[in-house]
């Protein structure tokens, strides 16, 4: 059975914790290969009918030293694994449920494993290893006598239970079909074994009756003497009263008990579902809360920062504002004058190597209009002449103001 088959009946079941539920009835089924999973509609002990989760099939159970394949159903809550199961043995047309502390007549079981189910720490697996052998094999006499005539009921071995005895009051009010002992009942009784509630009742003794004779001597006896007073049978009938009122009691106890002890498990198993997905959603939310705290601390570090940066900002604008406005109150000087040496000598040096630059352009341009016939040869080399005279006069000043300023030349 692949798991995406298991999966999708938990979804059809509404299961809450699909995940958890998933692992369990997986495990269960790798070591009960009878089982097969599905879903039917199931009436809870809580008297509501809705779609259940149920394994069906067979399981092997040891019972003096055979192997049985006894056929059950588990039928699960939507709240598993973190509430117990619901089991049921159903016997085929050739088997009998064996009534015990641990089944009902009903095939419902009961066993401390289910009563004590906590999750983690209890699983179907371990649930379907310790089931007993509830069955027994149905044999062809007990088929055959299971409606006997009123004829032949006569003449059969009486009933451990005389039918002039009344009807044992049920420990409270249950529908037709029910056990005299609550659905839930998990545990054996105090005595360390479940009990009947009619075994523990004397049944009297009947008296062998002959034909015409009475069981004590008729009045009219020919002696004419009392007849003799019977046995006293104080003992017998106190034993008798005290059995069946401990019997009573014990039953009425043991009933009480155990509903209160299905109350209390269905009231605990719902709490724990509860309180279970209640810490989920904490831990959840502890680690969103964290997070946040994380992001708020990024945020405020942003904001430090940028309010930092702002405020150098204002403070440099500030500055260039006051700096604008203290040289916008004068006339913007000439361009020439906006670059100027420090000391007349230098001055100099500057003004000589401008010079000394311009004749360079202007013999570039001489050559150029030469190539271009724009001028004649003898025009071209006298210009060339005076240029270079006066390009001479410049780098001499420059290199003379150079040496007197201790620049190197």
């Amino acid at each position: 059975m692949s798991s995406h088959q298991v999966q999708q009946s938990l979804s059809r079941a509404s299961a809450k914790y699909a995940d958890s539920a998933k692992k369990d009835v997986l495990g269960a089924l790798a070591q009960f290969k009878d089982l097969s999973p599905g879903t039917d509609t199931f009436l809870f002990p809580d008297g509501k009918r809705r779609t259940a989760f149920r394994l069906k099939g067979t399981i092997p159970v040891y019972y003096k030293g055979a192997c049985y394949n006894i056929p059950v159903t588990v039928y699960l809550w939507d709240t598993h694994p973190y509430y117990a199961p619901i089991c049921y043995v159903n016997p085929t047309a050739t088997m009998v449920i064996k009534e015990s502390e641990h089944v009902n007549k009903e095939g419902k079981v009961f066993l401390p494993y289910l009563n004590e189910w906590r999750f983690p720490g209890y699983d179907l697996s371990g649930l379907l290893q310790i089931k007993k052998c509830p069955v027994f094999a149905r044999s062809a006499a007990n088929a055959a006598s299971a409606t006997p005539s009123a004829g032949s009921s006569a003449s059969s071995t009486p009933t451990p239970y005389p039918s002039s005895q009344p009807a044992m009051p049920t420990p409270y009010p249950t529908g037709s079909g029910a056990t005299p002992y609550p659905n839930s009942t998990p545990y054996p009784s105090a005595g360390g074994m479940g009990y009947n509630p009619y075994m523990n009742v004397p049944q009297p003794t009947p008296y062998p009756m002959g034909a015409g004779a009475t069981p004590y001597p008729s009045s009219s006896s020919a002696s004419g003497v009392p007849p003799p007073r019977p046995p006293p049978v104080t003992s017998q009938s106190s034993i008798s009263s005290n059995g069946s009122i401990d019997a009573y009691r014990a039953s009425y106890m043991t009933a009480v008990e155990q509903k209160l002890r299905e109350k209390l498990r269905e009231r605990m198993g719902t709490n724990s579902a509860e309180m279970a997905s209640i810490k989920t959603t904490g831990d959840e939310l502890r680690d969103g809360q964290q997070k946040l705290k994380k992001m708020v601390e990024e945020l405020e570090s942003q904001r430090n920062a940028l309010q930092t940066a702002c405020e150098i900002y204002t403070a440099k604008k500030a500055e260039l504002a006051k700096a604008l406005a203290d040289a916008g109150g004068t006339d913007a000087p000439p361009i020439d004058e906006a670059v100027d040496a420090a000391f007349p000598l230098h001055r100099q040096i500057v003004l000589s190597y401008v010079k000394d630059l311009t004749c360079d352009d202007v013999i570039y341009t001489l050559g150029q209009s030469l190539k271009k016939n724009k001028i004649t040869t003898s025009e071209y080399l006298r210009q060339i002449r005076d240029v270079s005279r006066e390009q001479f006069i410049h780098r001499a000043t420059m290199q003379k103001c150079r040496r007197t300023a201790g620049l190197p030349i």
